[in-house]
């Protein structure tokens, strides 16, 4: 019994794989085909699991790219306070204090995307103010065009957010003008396009500029790209222009396109919208029990979103306020130190003061004894002289010599020959 134990436990022993940062790294990999395949949950845990034990080993590349995918899972769930909170960790490892700036620009547009699905605006320009600024330092010419028109892209988006609809069009006209006399077929380049294009038709929608929407959808449509499940935009803005002209039928059936593909894109904030301009559409043409199928829809996700948002939005704020008081805190620990060290330089100086105040003191003491004594001497000898004196004493001279020596010699120094005659 007891060697199938010992056999066991040794088997057991070896089984166990050594965590070393070249086992970190098959993981991460291995983990990136479950993203791929879509298994996000078990990407999740795989992450969770990799960031524990790359922490165990303190490997600071491990912990900085774990801690990234999770950020870039939990932006793609909604998850937005999560997304920053990982975000945050993988900043405060040295591996990414030293990363070149394409980890920069991919960590600002999490960032980014993460600050527009709660709605701080501000702080998602900040972000992409930035990347614009690092993407003139990219060498490949187009790379540099993809990631400076994405970061107008996304500036007219959070500026329309805004309705400060003369930025939205500024920054996606800038964009239009990066990406002009590119080659745009089937590239990343032709999806900004595409995107920017569309952008500015529901600018010009909101702005009540209907000619210009149609301009630029039909702009966008000429381009050979396609934008997938993303298509439902086209939708939405052709179902818009449709009800503005009271041509609820045709509406109708394009925002039943844009559902669908809303719906397979899992973009729950445009489905939102949808829902609501489809029940519109129903109320207009007075079909009622459809405008409430629609309608009830609506309200179900909006509220699931709206919750979402709320709690995002309190929990980043804390993370913001806490990022916010790192320099105060840090500030605060200097000024206490400087402080502390301030008093202990105040403590040594007042202690070499009483104690050279003590020495003057001990001295001033010793002189003060010596004088009594002294004192106490002289009283002696003068009551001494003086009973001399009295008694007429042959000895007096001799004593009074003795005890004031000065006196004679002091004496006959202050006579002048005058008192010789």
């Amino acid at each position: 019994m007891m060697k199938f134990i010992l056999v066991f436990f040794s088997v057991f022993l070896f089984a166990q794989q050594k965590i070393t940062s070249e086992t970190i790294e098959g993981r991460l990999k291995e983990a990136e085909i479950l993203m791929i395949s879509g298994k996000t949950d078990e990407f999740i845990k795989a992450n969770l699991s990799i960031l524990e034990d790359s922490k165990s080993i303190d490997y600071s590349q491990g912990n900085a790219k774990a801690s990234l995918n999770l950020a870039y899972v939990f932006n793609r769930l909604n998850q937005y306070e999560k997304s920053i909170r990982y975000l945050k960790m993988m900043e405060d490892e040295n591996d990414y204090k030293s990363a070149d700036e394409f980890n920069r620009i991919s960590t600002n547009m999490l960032y980014s995307n993460n600050y527009f699905g709660i709605k701080m605006y501000d702080e998602a320009i900040t972000k992409l103010k930035e990347n614009i600024r690092l993407s003139e330092n990219v060498t490949v010419d187009s790379t540099r065009r993809y990631i400076k028109t994405l970061g107008l892209i996304d500036m007219a988006t959070n500026y329309t957010e805004k309705k400060r609809y003369d930025s939205a069009t500024f920054y996606s006209k800038k964009a239009i003008q990066e990406l002009k006399g590119q080659k745009v077929k089937n590239t990343c380049l032709g999806v900004n396009l595409k995107i920017v294009l569309l952008n500015l038709a529901g600018i010009k929608f909101k702005e009540n500029k209907v000619d210009s929407t149609e301009y630029y959808i039909r702009a966008s449509r000429a381009l050979p790209v396609d934008l997938g499940y993303n298509e439902f935009v086209v939708y939405k803005l052709l179902g818009q222009i449709n009800s503005s002209k009271k041509n609820y039928d045709s509406a109708i059936i394009n925002y039943k396109k844009g559902i669908e593909l809303a719906q397979k894109a899992k973009n729950s904030r445009k489905l939102s919208e949808l829902y609501s301009l489809i029940s519109d559409a129903y109320n207009k043409k007075k079909e009622f029990g459809n405008e409430k199928t629609y309608l009830n829809k609506f309200i179900m996700l909006n509220d699931s979103i709206r919750e979402t948002e709320v709690s995002n939005l309190k929990e980043t704020v804390k993370l913001l306020v806490k990022d916010k008081q790192k320099p105060l805190e840090e500030k605060n620990r200097y000024l206490f130190y400087a402080i502390i060290l301030g008093a202990i330089g105040l403590a040594v100086i007042v202690l070499f003061a009483v104690k050279k105040i003590g020495k003057k003191n001990k001295v001033l003491h010793v002189k003060n004894e010596e004088n009594k004594i002294l004192n106490k001497k002289l009283n002696e000898a003068f009551e001494d002289v003086v009973q001399l004196a009295k008694n007429n004493d042959p000895e007096f001279p001799s004593r009074f010599q003795e005890v004031y020596p000065d006196f004679f010699p002091k004496l006959f120094a202050k006579r002048t020959p005058a008192s010789y005659q």
